[in-house]
């Protein structure tokens, strides 16, 4: 089954049409890369679909293990590379309590994304949590 159909509107614009639930993505080039910049970019909803499957994941994990993350709040950033993206950074406010143990699941978590898993190995990744208690612990690949 198709997942989804594009349609070029006419320059780099294009329309995504969901199959499943018939929802609509439009994406448009950067005004400095050829588009109009009048939409997301397909780099801008890589970088969403990678923070969004992030917070997903650990809130999955979270609720697993008896933790509301209810208002958690994920900031996502990149830096271009060679024709591709680069680097990634997250900074993910947890706004429950979590102990070490927990910590460490919900870290293992985030690293588990399947839109992570999916991109190249050469994109580098750093991943912040800032917990409850005001710590700060960063992962990167």
């Amino acid at each position: 089954m198709t997942v989804l159909t594009a349609r070029n509107d006419g320059g780099s614009r294009f329309t995504a049409t969901f199959s499943a639930h018939g929802t609509t993505v439009v994406t448009d080039a950067a005004a400095g890369h050829g588009g109009e910049g009048s939409s997301y970019s397909p780099i801008d909803l890589t970088l969403a679909a990678l923070v969004n499957c992030t917070g997903t994941l650990i809130a999955i994990k979270g609720r697993s293990m008896g933790l509301d993350t209810t208002g958690m709040t994920l900031a996502g950033d990149y830096a271009m590379g060679q024709g591709m993206i680069g680097s990634v950074s997250i900074a993910a406010a947890v706004p429950c309590a979590a102990d070490e143990r927990q910590r460490q699941g919900l870290i293992r978590a985030a690293a588990h994304c399947p839109v992570r898993r999916s991109l190249h190995p050469d994109i580098k990744i750093e991943l912040t949590f800032r917990w409850a208690d005001g710590t700060v612990e960063t992962v990167a690949d």
